[in-house]
């Protein structure tokens, strides 16, 4: 007779296989079975434009225009590495490098649903896990990025990997653990620099939690939350030596991208326009741009500016409709719904298991949204840090929070939450599970009242 511990390493085992199985499967279906319009054009040509200046140069740029092309840092280079291996294995091998890329980001993909799964685990019960992963698995937006050369499937992975092993260095107290997850988050941060502030906000968390746990606490919790933030900044400190050394004043970098998207932030008509025209040079957000030659006081003016003429307007904008908008169903800088750019056909339109999984999803979105908002009730009312069930979400929301944040003061978009869809379930199922808890504790009581 097997033991019950032995029984549950066999669930486990098998769900992580299910999990992983019917990721995998979907997504390499969606590539085989989607035909993508030009599928190098906008944000994709210029990762692509990387990836051969570094094969070819041995320099990072995004420069079309030379042989000898001009290092910037418009971008951070941890999409475009993953494409340069990608070409790297085309020349000695003679497999695309886009199939390859595909084939890899559909790997990714099955991996985030099982580290959603190991994560679910460390607060949840086993079905909700597995509940929260299935809904990664089948996640439209999840499957429909992957299969472009964008970053969103490579952050979604890498921060959620760094949230992990965070959680499991907290809950061993392990220093070791703590490093590793610096050196994950600095990852993250070479994909998107939006996570820059996300180990701070964690190591601060630790500290806070540590406090009430027991006598010196403060001293070891700063003791093992230092390895991690140290492992971090090296790897930011190293990229920005890098910039300051090889970019020069007048090449590109990252900083002229937050300004774009800052202002594209103020307009709240921005994205229809960009979507009638893309190009129009009327749009405001445009306008306001070329105004601006880039200066941030001038911009912080104008937004000030325009805040006093109009509070309600721009209160509702920022602190209502910018979240609902970055949490929104479908794409607006690309074609709509579940894609970025034209797909002429995918498996959405010739599988009907395919289109019923979809219907299910988009059903649930806006449901699974509204619960992880509530989710927030639990975790501020049963924050303890001697339990594990509930100091993990509470990173969640953390993270969860933090990037939002960026986001709503920059460019709301759905795209830029879709990496975040992993945390967002989990948060999810977490109240529909404290929910169901609450509600047996309460019959409980009340039979015990009743007797």
């Amino acid at each position: 007779m097997i033991s019950k511990p032995s029984q549950d390493k066999v669930r486990f085992w098998l769900t992580i296989m299910v999990i992983a199985g019917l990721s995998l499967w979907i997504r390499v279906s969606y590539f085989h079975s989607t035909y993508i319009d030009k599928p190098m054009r906008g944000d994709a040509a210029s990762y692509v434009q990387y990836a051969l200046n570094l094969v070819n140069y041995g320099t990072f740029s995004k420069d079309r225009e030379s042989v000898n092309p001009r290092p910037d840092a418009y971008w951070p280079p941890g999409y475009p590495a993953l494409l340069a291996t990608a070409m790297q294995m085309e020349k000695r091998f003679g497999i695309s490098f886009y199939e390859t890329t595909l084939y890899t980001q559909a790997v990714i993909g099955a991996l985030i649903a099982v580290v959603t799964l190991l994560i679910g685990r460390l607060f949840l019960n086993h079905y909700a896990a597995t509940l929260a992963a299935l809904f990664v698995a089948f996640s439209p937006h999840l499957i429909s990025l992957g299969g472009y050369l964008l970053t969103e499937t490579l952050f979604s992975f890498a921060l959620l990997l760094s949230i992990y092993v965070y959680l499991i260095a907290f809950r061993l107290k392990s220093g070791w653990l703590f490093l590793l997850s610096g050196l994950a988050f600095g990852l993250a941060y070479l994909v998107n620099p939006v996570v820059f502030f996300a180990p701070v906000l964690f190591a601060g968390l630790t500290l806070y939690l540590y406090r009430h746990h027991q006598q010196n606490s403060m001293r070891t919790a700063s003791r093992l939350v230092l390895p991690s933030l140290l492992a971090f900044f090296l790897i930011v400190g190293g990229w920005s030596a890098r910039n300051l050394i090889n970019v020069s004043d007048s090449a590109l970098d990252g900083s002229e991208r937050l300004f774009t998207n800052l202002v594209i932030g103020m307009h709240h008509d921005y994205h229809a326009i960009w979507r009638a025209n893309p190009r129009d040079p009327n749009n405001p957000a445009t306008v306001d741009e070329r105004q601006l030659k880039g200066s941030y006081p001038a911009l912080a003016s104008m937004l000030i500016g325009r805040i006093g003429e109009a509070p309600l307007h721009f209160a509702h904008w920022y602190l209502v409709q910018k979240p609902i908008r970055l949490w929104d169903w479908n794409i607006l800088t690309g074609q709509g719904d579940i894609y970025v750019y034209p797909v002429e056909y995918s498996l959405y339109d010739i599988s009907n298991a395919a289109l019923l999984s979809y219907a299910v999803m988009r059903s649930a979105h806006y449901w699974l949204f509204g619960f992880a908002l509530l989710g927030l009730i639990f975790v501020y009312r049963q924050v303890k840090v001697s339990d594990p069930a509930v100091s993990a979400p509470l990173f969640l929301y953390v993270s969860l929070v933090y990037v939002s944040a960026v986001y709503v003061v920059a460019q709301a978009e759905a795209r830029y939450s879709i990496p975040m869809r992993p945390e967002m379930y989990l948060c999810a199922v977490y109240f529909l599970s404290e929910l169901v808890r609450s509600m047996r504790e309460r019959r409980l009581k009340s039979g015990e009242q009743t007797a």
